[in-house]
């Protein structure tokens, strides 16, 4: 067998097989790590978006009733088949939308929506099937809407009892003319306290003393520990945390009606103005100063002064949460001076309005909702 030892010509095809597996594998680098970018960025992206969505419904929850957060909000959920808005946030948004799946039954069984919340990541476009999209992803819960109403009792109703001075007007009378005429005064069996002064109240009856104080207890039908404790009714401004609103800012919002919650003890009201007052403790209106709405104290309510409230008024609430009252004035609350105290069934709707809120029902929380 000839031996060939002619190999002129092999070093270039050889240098470009070498060059081609190298292309080839350096392609296949590129490509492996593209793919890799691509799909942590599609797990950064669906991230991103799940905390837009989850955040998106948490907001539209909490803050549905903010005046001006809700774009395409009906005034009554019950009475609309759906409602919708956007939650935007740096880098993405959430299009949140409640649709009502069963009407209210009755004033004890609210009507129950699906609210589902499509988070969208907007920071990076991801290529899928030939196009670029943004990152999605969709939570949904199931909700009802709560019609938070008063049980309204009395003008102004104590359970610790009530020490009134001076002249004033305590009328359970409706100023609205719209519901029935309550107490003008409520309070446990023998604990009322009148010292000097002309002293006139008003209602049906004007003063109610019928009910000792386990009776009347039971009677006022408001969850003192959920609310005080617990958040029950979520709070638009938190004392000390927050400022209390000032006259100016209830003058430049003629339609709100927040809720102030007040967890320092003997707060003094700041002003006039409007909503629901929730104090944990002793508080104290003095001077001119006036308050339409719902006012709910926990400890005594010291009222000094030309002051006027309309609405409903509840105080010594804390009796709920355990301890009987004394029948002296060491733990009354005090009417002292020219006092306006009166019921007023619309300006009571109107201050519980902003507590009628969507709330979310345990365990129908769920993830990856199908969304268009």
């Amino acid at each position: 067998m000839p031996n060939l030892t002619n190999r002129k010509g092999f070093a270039l095809p050889m240098a470009i097989l070498i060059i081609a597996v190298l292309s080839a594998s350096l392609a296949a680098g590129f490509a492996s790590g593209a793919s890799e970018i691509t799909t942590n960025s599609a797990e950064r992206g669906q991230n991103r978006a799940y905390v837009f969505a989850q955040d998106g419904l948490e907001s539209f929850l909490a803050r549905r009733n903010e005046t001006g957060f809700c774009t395409n909000c009906s005034p009554d959920p019950v009475q609309a088949d759906s409602e919708w808005s956007r939650v935007t946030f740096p880098g993405g948004y959430a299009d949140v939308v409640s649709v009502k799946v069963r009407p209210a039954l009755d004033s004890l069984t609210p009507a129950i929506f699906f609210i589902r919340s499509k988070g969208v990541d907007t920071s990076l476009k991801l290529n899928a099937a030939g196009s670029a999209v943004f990152a999605e992803r969709t939570v949904g819960v199931y909700a009802q809407w709560n019609m938070v109403t008063m049980n309204v009792l009395a003008a102004w109703l104590s359970l610790s009892g009530l020490n009134k001075n001076g002249t004033g007007v305590i009328s359970g009378i409706d100023q609205c003319g719209v519901m029935p005429d309550v107490a003008g005064v409520e309070v446990p069996k023998g604990d009322l306290h009148v010292q000097g002064g002309s002293f006139n109240p008003t209602g049906n009856p004007p003063v109610d003393t019928s009910n000792v104080f386990t009776t009347l207890k039971d009677k006022v039908k408001i969850d003192w520990d959920g609310i005080a404790n617990h958040n029950a009714i979520a709070a638009d401004y938190t004392i000390p945390d927050g400022t209390f609103p000032s006259s100016s800012w209830f003058d430049s919002n003629p339609g709100a009606w927040p809720v102030i919650h007040i967890k320092t003890n003997n707060f003094s009201l700041p002003n006039r103005g409007r909503g629901t007052i929730i104090a944990d403790s002793n508080f104290t209106i003095s001077g001119s100063n006036m308050w339409d709405g719902i006012v709910l104290v926990g400890g005594k309510l010291t009222s000094n002064g030309n002051n006027t409230t309309a609405g409903a008024t509840l105080s010594g609430l804390n009796f709920l949460l355990g301890g009987t009252p004394s029948s002296s004035t060491v733990d009354d609350s005090d009417a002292n001076g020219q006092k306006t105290y009166v019921y007023d069934s619309c300006k009571v709707s109107k201050a519980s309005s902003g507590m009628r809120r969507y709330t979310a029902l345990t365990n129908t929380w769920m993830d990856n909702v199908a969304s268009w």
